[in-house]
């Protein structure tokens, strides 16, 4: 009897963890099929605006990645703020600061521009990134310093809707710049993570800030993940098509 009962936990432990499985699969396939739907109007608005897109523009991320953080800022309310942390040549921040646009929202774009974490070697990259960036540069402000020197007279106007965090992926890297931006992010407000997947140190971080009780999953795109901010009280944005 207690081998059968022990089977059957084992059996059930089975189906419990393939349904998991199979329902975060499902999840992240509808995310995957809503970007597909929507890149054609993505790419119309950046467009639109002037705006380089991924295949212009030296990038580690995905199409189905930056089309993701175009449709989270866009859900932001007006005059929404948002900071990333690790610009690069602004293939990302083109797309977070086009959606921000029409709302008179704005971006504070944090790096060093001198490539340190970068594999193809250091060098000065913030010409690459100011040319990059000029169609949405009045809704982007560059602070050229090391994100752990940030503070929050950095900043026009906080707290912060969004924050996008891609810059040293070290477990002590990630963990300072996510313990440094978590004061600053509002109620209901979104943190993503680039290469979530790729980097354990990234991946160690976003694991105990959901241990914290703080934050709730938000959902994943390939290598970027996003959480949701969860307070009292706590402020939802509004979802708005486009």
């Amino acid at each position: 009897m207690a081998d059968e009962n022990r089977n059957l936990e084992i059996k059930n432990m089975k189906i419990s963890e393939f349904s998991y499985k199979a329902s975060h699969h499902l999840v992240w396939r509808a995310e995957q099929l809503l970007i597909d739907i929507q890149s054609s109007s993505i790419n119309k608005e950046l467009k639109k605006l002037g705006c380089l897109t991924k295949k212009d523009i030296t990038t580690h991320m995905t199409a189905h990645e930056l089309n993701m953080l175009y449709i989270l800022a866009k859900e932001l309310g007006e005059s929404a703020k948002a900071l990333e942390i690790g610009s690069y040549l602004g293939a990302s921040s083109c797309y977070i600061a086009a959606a921000l646009a029409p709302k008179d929202g704005h971006l504070f774009c944090v790096d060093t521009w001198e490539n340190q974490t970068m594999p193809e070697g250091e060098k000065d990259t913030l010409n690459e990134f100011k040319t990059n960036t000029r169609a949405v540069g009045n809704h982007i402000t560059m602070i050229r310093k090391n994100s752990q020197e940030l503070t929050p007279s950095d900043f026009t106007e906080y707290p912060l809707s969004l924050v996008f965090i891609d810059g040293d992926h070290s477990y002590q890297g990630a963990k300072n710049d996510y313990e440094k931006a978590n004061p600053w992010i509002v109620g209901g407000g979104i943190l993503a993570f680039h290469d979530c997947i790729a980097f354990e140190g990234v991946a160690r971080t976003i694991g105990e800030a959901l241990a914290s009780g703080n934050w709730k999953f938000g959902g994943q795109v390939d290598n970027l993940l996003w959480l949701r901010k969860v307070e009292k009280g706590f402020l939802e944005f509004e979802h708005s098509a486009f």
